[in-house]
């Protein structure tokens, strides 16, 4: 009887401290699992902000600028309000809230972003980018970095587990600590950043599509204002036509013309990269040609069909 007792205690005891640890590690197993999702929602914040700016305005050749800053701090303050909640799918209206989950308590997502680029990260510069678009360009940024980051701590996890000898290792791991998007925190900052170069110098959207019928008696501006304000910038800001024709006209008394007139031609693929203005150019030919072009004249000529093709289907025979 007392050793069928003894027995019965003793499992008793065991019970109760292998219930103190399956319990325990149950508990920061949910724990850490919820901390892994909410870390990937931090990532995903930051990700969103550079993938965002991408969509924006990034450049405006009318008033010469180039990879404007506005684009970087409007998509990292929609950032900031779409992931207020860890969701992201639609905008918070005012602050962000403090999520609670089985266990994880975490502080809203914060994102920052700058205007330029990490330490050593190749960029492109009005220098890199030639003298000619230097002195027509002002290259607001080459690029831009991102980090977010949130405080995070394990709560509901009572008192009643903390026995002396494992009380400091549980504290510890739920005591409050910042999640990075990229890296780990050093200090409570987050030193690790996403970067990404902005914009291809090139034309986007419907406007910057459109063609520019050929101007060169009026010199006025098409209807693809900003490629050709661009063109036009670019060259004035070197040097222009010169004055060398002018010159010589007042030397022999001839009529002056006005050399420095700029003017452009732009057709794509819907015109077939040609415009009809009638046999003024090139030999008589009524055919203004944007590269590449087709001349019959020619030795060697160039006469393929750019129908429907990529770029023109430039061939030689």
């Amino acid at each position: 009887m007392r050793r069928s007792r003894a027995t019965r205690g003793q499992s008793l005891v065991e019970t109760a401290l292998g219930l103190m640890v399956f319990v325990t590690i149950l508990l920061f197993g949910i724990y850490f699992a919820e901390v892994g999702a909410l870390t990937l929602k931090v990532q995903e914040a930051a990700n969103f902000t550079l993938w965002n700016a991408t969509g924006r305005v990034m450049h405006d050749p009318e008033a010469g600028e180039w990879q404007r800053p506005a684009a970087i701090t409007a998509a990292a303050a929609e950032a900031n309000e779409r992931y207020a909640d860890f969701d992201g799918r639609k905008r918070m209206d005012g602050e962000g809230v403090t999520i609670q989950l089985a266990i994880a308590r975490s502080q809203p997502i914060g994102v920052d972003c700058e205007t330029s680029l990490p330490a050593g990260v190749p960029d492109l510069t009005p220098a890199q980018a030639g003298t000619m678009l230097s002195g027509a360009m002002d290259v607001r940024s080459s690029g831009m970095r991102c980090s977010a980051s949130a405080r995070m701590r394990a709560e509901r996890i009572g008192r009643f587990m903390e026995p002396r000898f494992f009380r400091e290792s549980q504290r510890e791991a739920a005591a409050a600590f910042t999640v990075c998007a990229a890296g780990r925190a050093n200090g409570g900052r987050c030193p690790g950043q996403f970067a990404m170069l902005l914009d291809d110098w090139g034309l986007s959207t419907v406007a910057e599509g459109r063609s520019c019928p050929l101007s060169a008696n009026s010199g006025a501006v098409c209807g693809n204002r900003d490629y050709y304000l661009w063109a036009e910038r670019v060259y004035r800001s070197n040097g222009g036509g010169g004055n060398a024709g002018t010159a010589l006209a007042a030397l022999v008394g001839a009529e002056s013309v006005n050399e420095d007139q700029f003017f452009m031609s732009f057709r794509g693929h819907e015109d077939q990269y040609e415009e009809n203005i009638g046999a003024t150019h090139a030999g008589g030919q009524s055919i203004w040609e944007t590269t590449p072009f087709r001349a019959r004249n020619l030795s060697r000529t160039y006469d393929v069909s750019r129908k429907d093709s990529w770029l023109g289907g430039v061939r030689t025979r």
